[in-house]
């Protein structure tokens, strides 16, 4: 009688869930003992935003496991020409950026017929336009301040520390040429805007064909809070860069994906936590390589540099600090002072807004409609795509995905939670990749189906938003 081996994979799934379930539940005990002000309804939807992100947890390890032993599924590679466009006259790439770019200016054209219409708007087509893009109530304002004035240390424009350098960087340096920070924006914003596009499409290549790398450009500027990449924000760039950092690291570059991701990290502080992605990504590829026989001394050399690359961005950020101020982080003393914000559990987050939106309803709709409803929305549905594909989907990008939406969701007082995972370039991904289908016309019509009604959705939430931030309501 032979004697069958202990399922080990299996053994270490059971003890990681039981690990996961239990730390959830010690985190939400500890969190319903110390807070003092919870009510049924935040209480509700804070276990419902753990539990979901527990699920998601639980559901890709039978994958994490085959990921970190070297067992990467197998690929499914996209149709001859797909990448090349050999056989067609436009490379597929250009296609998409050509078509991101006419829905740029549809957007654009559609906010200025609704500017004109909920807001008090007039004169020049560009002026126009200026007044409606450019909210003195979002992070506009201070990246303007830092690319025409720099970093300084009196007046309320020294708050502006808590802004990256990087975007107003390229603002001053187009400047040079057109003069005027709101259109050195718009065109930055733009640029970067149609090279995600082709980023965003070359990436989901790696893991599915043609149709399926469409949706996901299709899905990442159908997002409702996508409009703030035509926003003189920094989403746009910080999308591009982490986008490519992502691309990089697939294609087994390293120190690209290191200086890529060290860009991105001085452009938006959660940039840092694609060393999460790029963690898991390097030993998995170590792994891989060692089963192979050709993981060499170089090779982690090559992977350390890159790591240490990465993390450049934000020791650049604190050196500003340390340089300006004379304080390493002094950053976090004015994101605490002036935007009350402090590192937080996520669901606590969830709890807040849902506790402000039923204060609000009814008594202030602006807020209710415009702030917390979106955030909510926006949580529970990232969460629900992070659960929903956290079992097929590459386990660095679930990684990836379950950091940064615990950290940027885990800021007390959170009012712009809609435009930090609109920025996670693998929210796209994973939606796209529940449309996915095999190629036969059944599931093929089913993953149409399906992939109209996600997009239909979107848009028609975008159409919302657009009519919320032209109406000046509380958009963030």
């Amino acid at each position: 009688m032979t004697e069958t081996k202990p399922d080990k994979g299996r053994a270490l799934r059971g003890v990681l869930t039981a690990l996961i379930l239990a730390g959830a539940l010690a985190v939400f005990i500890l969190w319903g003992l110390t807070e003092s002000t919870l009510t049924v309804p935040g209480a509700a939807v804070a276990a419902a935003t753990l539990c979901l992100f527990a699920l998601g947890l639980v559901l890709c390890l039978p994958g994490a496991v085959r990921f970190f032993s070297g067992e990467e599924k197998v690929r499914r590679l996209a149709a001859s020409g797909d990448r090349s466009g050999a056989r067609r006259r436009l490379h597929p790439v250009f296609g998409v950026m050509l078509t991101l770019l006419a829905a740029r200016f549809i957007l654009i054209a559609v906010a200025y017929v609704f500017g004109r219409i909920f807001s008090d708007v007039h004169g020049s087509v560009f002026s126009s336009l200026k007044d409606i893009w450019l909210k003195l109530d979002t992070d506009a304002p201070h990246y303007f301040s830092i690319a025409e004035n720099g970093y300084v240390t009196s007046g309320d424009e020294m708050y502006s520390l808590v802004f990256l350098p990087l975007f107003p960087a390229l603002i001053r340096a187009f400047n040079f040429v057109f003069k005027d920070s709101f259109t050195s924006a718009f065109i930055i914003n733009t640029l970067c805007s149609c090279g995600a596009a082709a980023v965003i499409y070359e990436l989901a290549l790696h893991d599915a064909g043609r149709r399926t790398a469409r949706l996901a450009v299709v899905f990442a500027f159908a997002l409702p809070a996508a409009i703030f990449y035509a926003a003189p924000m920094s989403e746009a760039l910080f999308l591009l860069l982490t986008a490519s950092a992502l691309l990089a690291v697939r294609r087994e570059r390293f120190l690209l994906a290191g200086l890529l991701g060290g860009l991105a990290a001085f452009t938006r502080s959660p940039g840092a936590i694609l060393i999460v992605l790029y963690a898991a990504e390097a030993a998995a590829c170590a792994v891989r390589k060692k089963r192979s026989g050709t993981l060499n001394a170089l090779f982690a050399v090559k992977l350390a540099a890159g790591a240490l690359l990465l993390l450049s961005g934000t020791f650049g950020y604190l050196l500003i600090n340390r340089l300006v101020f004379g304080d390493w982080f002094k950053f976090v003393e004015f994101q605490r002072d002036i935007w009350y914000q402090q590192p937080a559990f996520f669901f606590d987050t969830a709890a807040l807004q849902t506790d402000m939106f039923f204060s609000t309803v009814g008594v202030a709709n602006d807020e209710a409609l415009g702030l917390w409803l979106p955030n909510l929305l926006y949580i529970g549905g990232a969460l629900l795509v992070f659960a929903l594909s956290a079992r097929t989907l590459r386990t660095s990008y679930v990684l990836y995905f379950a950091a940064y939406f615990a950290v940027v969701c885990g800021a007390s007082w959170l009012l712009s939670a809609p435009r930090y995972p609109t920025a996670l370039v693998v929210l796209p991904l994973a939606l796209a990749h529940l449309c996915d289908s095999r190629d036969d016309g059944v599931a093929l019509g089913r993953a149409r189906a399906k992939a109209a009604i996600a997009v239909s959705v979107l848009l028609v939430g975008q159409v919302a938003y657009i009519i919320m931030y032209t109406a000046d309501y509380c958009i963030y």
